[in-house]
């Protein structure tokens, strides 16, 4: 099950003329996931051909106004074009209160509901899964609570080698133990080996997202077990301004980098990018220092990932 992520924003703090505030846009099986709402998301939507009307569930990292400052302009929208599926909304205390002081003052009553979900600040939480997908948040270190966001594909259950010699001769009720990674035994006590009939399915894609923190290497380790196929963190400085990335809890290239060599990930993706900075090719190349596969999260940019990259 393939993802799709396009980039609606990449600024830190403030827009520059060519850059919006923070936020992605991710298609993860029959989901449409908005993550993080700055200014401006859903003019970003229309620019890119995207269908903000499909989106079922928004995620949001935290409570400063670049991340969340689009949301009230675009449900308010998605009600006067007609929606009514409802919406899941899983954010930090206290966004549902502004949204609804929002819709009372403004006299705003929506065609559909919207479900509010509060993160917790006490390690990884599964805050959402159904058959396909699982969405994991976890605590950063900001200014104020800051989550991370993984969105893990389930695992699939391992397939029956079909190259194997009369594998219909298997009694039926065999298979599914077997695709369990579980030995069967037959009536007669003999064990057959689930390694002697099947084999390992296509490892589940996985994408994750880091804004707004401190380094922090012991939560880069602590998401190895995830096989990071995309991470996405947080580049607001160059190493030359390290010590204002650390008085304003924000992070250098060459940290998100450290980020994702520690954490195994395959493909990085560096943005959230201080406005002093017109060209980014620096921070590109600090990051590739410890991990080539680095990349611009550049807006209008599409990223994809299909199982076996």
């Amino acid at each position: 099950m393939p993802f799709e992520l396009t980039i609606l924003g990449t600024s830190s703090a403030t827009p520059t003329l060519d850059r919006h505030p923070s936020a992605q846009f991710l298609i993860f099986g029959e989901h449409y996931i908005l993550i993080d709402c700055g200014e401006a998301a859903q003019m970003q939507l229309m620019r890119y051909g995207l269908k903000s009307f499909k989106i079922d569930i928004i995620v949001i990292s935290h409570l400063h106004p670049d991340h969340y400052l689009g949301l009230p302009g675009l449900v308010s929208s998605l009600s006067l074009k007609g929606r009514k599926e409802p919406l899941y909304i899983y954010c930090p205390k206290g966004l549902q209160e502004i949204m609804e002081v929002q819709f009372l003052y403004g006299e705003m009553h929506l065609s559909y509901p919207i479900h509010f979900h509060t993160l917790e600040n006490k390690g990884e939480k599964l805050i959402f899964e159904d058959k396909n997908l699982d969405i994991i948040s976890f605590p950063v270190k900001h200014r104020v609570p800051c989550w991370g966001f993984v969105f893990q594909e389930k695992k699939y259950p391992r397939k029956i080698n079909k190259d194997l010699p009369e594998p219909q001769k298997l009694p039926v009720e065999a298979y599914s133990i077997f695709r369990q990674g579980k030995d069967y035994t037959g009536p007669d006590g003999v064990v057959m080996n689930y390694l002697d009939y099947t084999i390992p399915n296509d490892p589940p894609v996985c994408y994750t997202y880091i804004t707004d923190t401190l380094f922090l290497p012991e939560v880069a380790k602590s998401l190895a077990k995830y096989n990071i196929d995309l991470l996405y963190h947080e580049a607001t400085f160059l190493s030359d301004l390290k010590n204002k990335a650390d008085d304003t809890y924000h992070s250098t290239a060459a940290e998100a980098a450290e980020f994702a060599r520690l954490s195994g990930a395959k493909k990085l993706l560096i943005g959230h990018f201080s406005s002093r900075y017109s060209d980014l090719s620096p921070l590109l190349e600090e990051a590739r220092k410890t991990v080539p596969e680095t990349y611009l999260a550049l807006e209008g940019e599409c990223f994809k990932s299909h199982p076996n990259n």
